[in-house]
């Protein structure tokens, strides 16, 4: 009897392993489809990401049609937009921008060269009202620190201005031939008064590593740098208030 009671145990304990095991051969397919689409989503949603490039451009809609603001990689506006994407996906190393070309505010949309990104567009007040307008460039995306040898370049109306990470060598005040970021992720922020219709705007980015830069060290080799710019009317000038 005990001999039969033993081998009743074995059969249970060995019909117990293969069911487990026919749990897991139809569990192991599906395991490995689950993982397989999450790599797949990964590399699309990073795909996309780079297809988007270092640098967007959008303006706010608004209900009311007496402001409108919109965008253009052209003077002509032939094709408008409320969003611009520039395609960016080289990798780039530091350059001395002194030596960066002097046209770079004389060619219309994507125009970057080797170590530099440069894009050109246009913003028009498409509204029937006479506004104040804001516009802020600011740092969507960064990784280690390469915002701190950064250097952005924003010529507004043909006027540029060159913007670094504030110093770190304890030395009060910009980088020299700089303006310091104005605070946080925000590289600049500023308003554009009396935009009357019809009015526009010329934009000029550019973007390099700065190798005259103490903080372009090997440690900052593989970072991304993301930054993108919005522009939103504040003020509607005939009445002197936030339109509605």
């Amino acid at each position: 009897m005990a001999s039969q009671k033993r081998v009743g145990i074995s059969i249970r304990r060995t019909a117990s392993e293969v069911k487990r095991y026919r749990i897991w051969t139809k569990l192991l397919p599906i395991a490995i489809l689950i993982a397989v689409l999450i790599l797949i989503i990964g590399y699309v949603v990073s795909v996309l990401y780079m297809k988007f490039g270092a640098f967007t451009v959008m303006v706010n809609k608004m209900d009311n049609l007496d402001f409108a603001l919109t965008l253009s990689e052209s003077p002509g506006f032939e094709n408008q937009t409320s969003r611009l994407n520039a395609d960016i996906s080289e990798e780039i190393d530091n350059i001395d921008g002194a030596t960066l070309p002097a046209w770079l505010d004389n060619v219309d949309g994507k125009h970057n060269g080797e170590n530099y990104v440069a894009y050109t567009f246009y913003c028009k007040n498409a509204g029937k009202k006479t506004v104040t307008y804001s516009y802020e460039m600011y740092i969507a995306n960064m990784t280690y620190e390469v915002e701190k040898a950064v250097r952005v370049r924003l010529y507004v109306d043909g006027k540029p201005t060159d913007f670094a990470y504030a110093r770190t060598d304890g030395v009060e005040g910009p980088e020299p031939g700089t303006t310091a970021f104005q605070s946080g992720n925000t590289i600049v922020k500023k308003n554009i008064e009396h935009f009357h219709p019809g009015d526009v705007t010329k934009y000029t980015v550019v973007i390099w590593l700065e190798g005259n830069d103490p903080e372009c060290v090997d440690k900052i080799i593989g970072g991304k740098f993301k930054i993108d710019m919005a522009m939103e009317v504040v003020k509607d000038e005939d009445s002197d208030r936030f339109p509605k």
